[in-house]
């Protein structure tokens, strides 16, 4: 699917949306073409990965308080698309920057989740998961660490 597709889809979504289309915007969050992750970074992607979060969190927010399981499978699916763009090295610097500190978030709202559910010990497994997980994504990233010189691009 074309880019350009998608985001008037999206946009006739938050035109349309009443809160029985939840399956609808699902179908659209779901069908995001590759373009909406860069690699370019462009007005309209901007637009569109920002679109494309904000769908996953209100899917998430759907499901948060009936079906707790599902919400935490989408706030799975949103983290692990913000990882592997963050993680692409053909991405724009700008998006990947973009998606790490957008998953700085997602790490906090997925661990204050798992402490609100009552199989306490169920979530606290998990949110150590997340934990670990964040932690090793992080140091393999080196994201907050000083440019290492291999790293800067001399000029």
């Amino acid at each position: 699917m074309d880019l350009s597709i998608w985001l008037n889809n999206i946009s006739t979504w938050y035109q349309d949306r009443k809160h029985d289309q939840g399956d609808t915007l699902k179908t659209i969050i779901f069908s995001a073409p590759d373009s909406v992750f860069g690699p370019e970074l462009s007005d309209d992607q901007s637009k569109a990965i920002a679109c494309w979060l904000d769908g996953c969190l209100r899917l998430f927010q759907q499901h948060r308080y009936l079906n707790p399981e599902c919400a935490f499978e989408f706030l799975n699916y949103t983290s692990s698309q913000l990882e592997r763009v963050a993680c692409d090295h053909n991405t724009d610097m700008a998006i990947r920057d973009w998606c790490m500190k957008r998953l700085q978030h997602m790490a906090v709202l997925s661990l204050e989740f798992c402490n609100q559910q009552e199989d306490q010990q169920n979530w606290l497994t998990r949110a150590h998961c997340l934990i670990e997980g964040h932690v090793k994504l992080m140091e393999a990233l080196a994201w907050n660490e000083p440019r290492k010189h291999d790293q800067v691009i001399w000029h």
